[in-house]
Formats: C-alpha cells, structure tokens, sequence
C-alpha cells in the first residue's frame, strides 16, 4: 500500500514539473524575427506555439487565473483547426463558482452553428458549415451600450446585430476564463470539448465598433486595388473575392472556405490603421498578421485581458504544447 502511495506521489510530482515547464513555455515573449543591425540580416527566433485537444482519458483545455475585472464590452479572436466536430467546441467560457455561466461562445456538434451566450441570454446563433482538419479564425465583439455584437469569419463578417437584452449588461467581475471545455460542464467534459488545435487566443476589453461607423469585414477590396497590379491577381488568396452575398445564395457551402495560402496574406496587408477600433484592430491583424507578439499583437496595453504569448496559463488534462509554423492558417 505504501509502495502504491509512493509511486502515485511521484508521478504527480513529475506531472507537476513537466506541467510548469509547459506554463514557463507559453508566456515565453520573443519576437517571431530579428534584425541584425550591423549585418541587416533576419535571424529565426523561437518558433509559435499552437495547443493540441483530444479530450482523451482526461478533460483537457486551458485557463486563465488572473483577475478579471467587470466586463462592459470586449473582442476575441482565436485559430481553431478541429479534428472531430463531433461534439460541441467551446472557444470561450466565462464562469463564476464553476456554475454561473457568465460568457459561452462555442460552436454545436458537427460545427454546424457558431453561438454567443451573455448572462444566458442568447445573443446570436449563425449557421454555418465548417470542415474538419482545416484551420478557421473565428472572432467575436459584443458592447453593452447598444447590445452591438458582430461574427467573423476568416476576415469576413458573417452577422452583427443588436441584441436589445443584453444593453446596459455588466458581466460580473472575478470569474474563470477557459478554452477548450464548457467550466460548469466537466460531468460532459469527455464529450464536449475541443478535438484539435488551437493557436492565438486573444480577449480585449474593448469591443471592434465605433459610434460612427458600421461595421465591416477587413478591406479585401482595397487589397486588389493596391497590390494587384504589383502581384497580380492570380496570386491573392481566393477568399478574398469570396463576398457575403456569395455565402447566403449557396446555402449548401456557406463558410465552406477554401483558401489558398501558397501567398500569404501578411505579404500583401498593412499593418491595422490605428486610427481602427480596437477590437477591429484586433480582429484584423490576428487573420492577416498571425505571427505578430508570437499570436498576440501588441496593442491595447492592459485592456489586452489575455494575450496568447504574454498572459500566463495553466494547460490540464495532458493538452499538448506544440511549434507551430509561421504561415497563417497553415500552422
């Protein structure tokens, strides 16, 4: 029996190590590239790191501890690449005291609807189709001022709305943010989380609309008008003569995107206008910039509530940290 207890000590102290290194890895900041000044040539630096589910044997996803103030308003984006859509994807849950469900975002079985959830309000459901074993980058921004929410999907709006019950909301403060598994839901926990990869989890507390302006998908239009001459149009990725007229008259394909990232978009896109919300900005530099901040860009400063390569994370359950490639959508 002693023998039993010793053996199972020493496992979970090896588990702890191999669990800290993992935390040590992820909040590493370095630049994806360096210039040497004097020789003007790029060095490599570490490489991005993606996280790998499978949900098998053990409940696995990633939380956040830090202190989270009252939530008015916010933006998240992240890259997800499913290997089973199977059963629910949760892309962010909110939680208090491991019951109150304060913010769900997930995407139902056979990834066949994209939801967003405040204070059990539903604030939208769209219907899309996703494929499995391709990489997607999903955001979402919501404002309590005039309930303002939007959805894109891979650079594009897919819905925006007002949702009138959820206007002058506050989301409490002090809760749990998790990726990856629903936090009030670890008795489903084998059946409803995320198999596959994800890479870039970004929340700002700041949503991606303005008082003035409508909201938009990124400028794939003025693209063309700036590079097409210079790289010719054959060589722009496909999606972005993809239009959203386009998704509602196919309904068997809409969102089955297919792009052709032989070219990299961050090629042939300027970094985001700061002059852009900040939630836009986020939602445009994380598709068309990935590598930026190692799967975070730099802006927003402390409303950057979680920052993929900066914020500190616990990773459970035997999720894998793996490199990932510096090629958006192409990890």
């Amino acid at each position: 029996m002693k023998k039993s207890i010793l053996s199972s000590n020493i496992v979970a102290f090896s588990c702890f190590i191999i669990f800290e290194y993992l935390i040590r890895s992820v909040t590493l900041e370095s630049s994806i590239s360096k210039i040497d000044e004097k020789f003007g040539q790029k060095v490599k630096s570490s490489p991005l790191h993606m996280v790998l589910l499978t949900q098998k044997d053990y409940i696995q996803f990633l939380r956040w501890e830090l202190p989270v103030p009252n939530i008015e308003e916010f933006t998240f984006c992240l890259w997800l690449r499913s290997d089973n859509f199977m059963h629910p994807h949760s892309i962010f849950s909110y939680s208090k005291n491991e019951t109150d469900r304060l913010i769900r975002a997930w995407i139902s079985a056979k990834g066949r609807r994209v939801h967003l959830e405040i204070g059990g309000i539903k604030v939208f459901e769209e219907t899309v189709i996703f494929q499995e074993n391709r990489w997607y980058h999903i955001c979402q921004s919501w404002e309590n001022r005039l309930g303002r929410f939007a959805l894109w999907l891979n650079g594009r709006v897919r819905t925006q709305g007002y949702s009138e019950k959820t206007e002058n909301h506050v989301v409490p403060k002090g809760g749990d943010i998790v990726l990856g598994q629903e936090y009030t839901d670890f008795d489903k926990g084998l059946e409803e989380g995320i198999e596959g990869s994800v890479f870039g989890f970004n929340l700002l507390l700041k949503s991606a609309f303005d008082d003035e302006s409508p909201i938009i998908s990124i400028d794939h239009t003025s693209l063309i008008q700036t590079f097409g001459s210079s790289y010719g149009i054959r060589f722009l990725p496909r999606i972005i003569f993809k239009t959203s007229k386009d998704y509602y008259e196919e309904e068997d394909s809409r969102l089955l995107l297919t792009p052709d990232y032989t070219k990299r978009i961050s090629r042939v896109v300027n970094t985001a206008n700061r002059s852009l919300p900040l939630g836009l900005q986020l939602v445009k530099l994380s598709y068309v910039r990935c590598e930026l901040g190692k799967g975070s860009p730099h802006i927003g400063g402390s409303l950057m509530l979680i920052s993929w390569s900066r914020t500190p994370v616990r990773i459970f359950g035997g999720a894998i940290l793996k490199n990932a490639r510096i090629d958006c959508g192409n990890f």
